[in-house]
């Protein structure tokens, strides 16, 4: 939607046209379906069979070979599963594929993540931006005493999940920032980020605008309030590995458990 509000080129193009240019493009994409408007989450991987612009043919045949090895599964009762999914669960992806290409469908989601977000800015001059799916806040501007090695997405992530139940995903310097730690101990950024970036989608066609609305604006009273203002413990990743990744899995070390917990009571007061 975004490519066909913004680039003449393509204004009058569907968005099924658009989407088949940008798929003929690469060798391999991936589909995550957590956004989607059906099924409740898993994606696919998906490789050009032949013609590829990167890839030897013989690299695509193992490639298909081993992407249909591993994701269909024979249960021993004579019944196939394809990576768990049950024949409901693949009409599900099915249809919500189809609404994703629907752009009446497409646009009032834009709609609704964009009205949440200028809301927030607007009430709270809440660090935000709107996505096609998600919003994206500026961690490191919400907790400017948190260093960056100290994780600002991630611990801004751990206190709305313990105070309001609200999970999102950072996508910042520890995912995508070149995190490593030098010979002197010291962690560094190779690709340091502009923004820290806390990621909260919008999944399907579940949560009405309102509702965003009145559960974020906790969050935005809370930042004008300078809740966050001198928070300074973050969280220690443990076992890191610069994959992107590791958030998929991460664990980590709360550095100031006292400081949290007082946070997230205020937040629930």
């Amino acid at each position: 939607c975004f490519l066909k509000a913004l680039d003449p080129d393509y204004s009058d193009m569907s968005l099924n046209e658009i989407v088949k240019e940008i798929v003929d493009i690469g060798d391999v994409f991936t589909v995550s379906f957590k956004k989607m408007y059906s099924h409740s989450g898993g994606g696919i991987f998906i490789n050009r069979k032949t013609n590829s612009r990167i890839l030897t043919q013989q690299q695509i045949d193992s490639m298909d070979f081993t992407i249909m090895s591993i994701t269909t599964a024979d249960y021993g009762n004579g019944f196939m599963s394809y990576s768990g999914l049950t024949g409901d669960g693949i009409v599900e992806i099915m249809s919500g594929m189809a609404l994703c290409l629907n752009e009446a469908v497409v646009a009032r989601r834009i709609l609704e993540v964009c009205y949440v977000g200028s809301m927030l800015h607007q009430r709270f001059n809440l660090p935000i931006i709107s996505g096609g799916h998600a919003l994206y806040i500026a961690a490191d501007r919400i907790l400017p005493c948190v260093e960056t090695a100290h994780c600002p997405a991630e611990y801004l992530n751990a206190i709305m999940m313990k105070a309001l139940r609200i999970r999102g995903c950072g996508l910042g310097n520890l995912v995508y920032g070149g995190r490593h730690v030098s010979g002197l101990g010291e962690v560094e950024y190779s690709k340091r980020l502009p923004m820290d970036s806390l990621r909260l989608a919008v999944p399907r066609e579940v949560y009405e605008q309102e509702y965003l609305l009145q559960a974020l604006s906790t969050l935005g009273d809370a930042y004008q309030k300078g809740l966050f203002e001198h928070l300074s413990g973050g969280l220690t990743p443990l076992d890191y590995v610069d994959n992107g990744f590791y958030h998929f899995g991460a664990k980590y070390h709360l550095n100031e458990e006292d400081e949290f917990n007082d946070v997230v009571s205020r937040m629930r007061g």
